[in-house]
C-alpha cells in the first residue's frame, strides 16, 4: 500500500502542529503557574490572598533558606495534562465566580472561605497531598520537638497524609471538619 504525498504531508504538519501546541500550552501553563498571574489575575486573590499577612509571613512564603513555595506549588498538580485540566477547571469556576460575586466586600470574600477551604484540603486528602510530596519527602523530614517525631513516624508507619495534621499551614487558620479528621486519620 503506497502512501500519496498529500497523506505524508497532512501527517507532518498535523505532527508539527500538535508538537506547536503542546509547547504553547506548556508556555501558558508556567505563565498561569507564577504568584504574579495568581495574584494578580482576580481582584479577589490580590485583596484577600496575595497581599494577606497570614500568608505572607507563613512558613512556606518566608524561610531562612529562601526557598518559597509558590501558588501553584499547592495548588496545581504537576505534569502538563493534569496542570492544563486543573487550570481550565479552576479558571471557568474562577471567572463565573468573579463575575457572580461582588468580593471586593470582605464579607462576600469571607461568607463562601470555609466552603472553599474545604474543597481544597478535601482535594489534597484525595490526592494523598501529591502537591506536598512534590517538594517533601516524608522519609527525610527530621522534625526538631520529640512530639513531631513521633507523629511523622506514627504518620509515615500508617501511610497518612500531609494534609492530616497540617491543614493550617499558609492561609488564616480555620478549624478543620469532624469527617475531614476522620477520613485523614484513616489514611482515605
Amino acid at each position: 500500500m503506497k502512501i500519496s504525498r498529500t497523506v505524508l504531508l497532512a501527517g507532518v504538519v498535523g505532527a508539527l502542529m500538535a508538537v506547536a501546541a503542546v509547547l504553547v500550552n506548556e508556555q501558558i501553563d508556567g505563565y498561569t503557574s507564577t504568584d504574579a498571574f495568581c495574584g494578580t489575575s482576580c481582584h479577589s486573590m490580590q485583596a484577600h490572598v496575595a497581599n494577606d499577612p497570614v500568608y505572607l509571613e507563613s512558613a512556606h512564603r518566608t524561610t531562612s533558606s529562601g526557598v518559597r513555595a509558590g501558588c501553584a506549588d499547592c495548588h496545581i498538580p504537576h505534569g502538563i495534562v493534569a496542570g492544563t485540566w486543573a487550570h481550565v477547571k479552576g479558571g471557568v469556576k474562577d471567572i463565573i465566580s468573579e463575575t457572580l460575586n461582588d468580593f471586593s466586600k470582605p464579607e462576600v470574600w469571607n461568607s463562601g472561605r470555609a466552603e472553599r477551604v474545604h474543597r481544597v484540603r478535601d482535594w489534597l486528602l484525595e490526592t494523598d497531598s501529591a502537591t506536598c510530596r512534590n517538594c517533601h519527602e516524608e522519609a527525610a523530614i527530621k522534625p526538631e520537638r520529640k512530639r513531631g517525631q513521633r507523629q511523622h513516624a506514627d504518620a509515615l508507619e500508617r501511610g497518612l497524609t500531609c494534609i492530616g495534621c497540617h491543614y493550617n499551614l499558609v492561609h488564616a487558620e480555620l478549624e478543620a471538619r469532624p469527617e475531614f479528621l476522620e477520613r485523614a486519620e484513616k489514611g482515605i
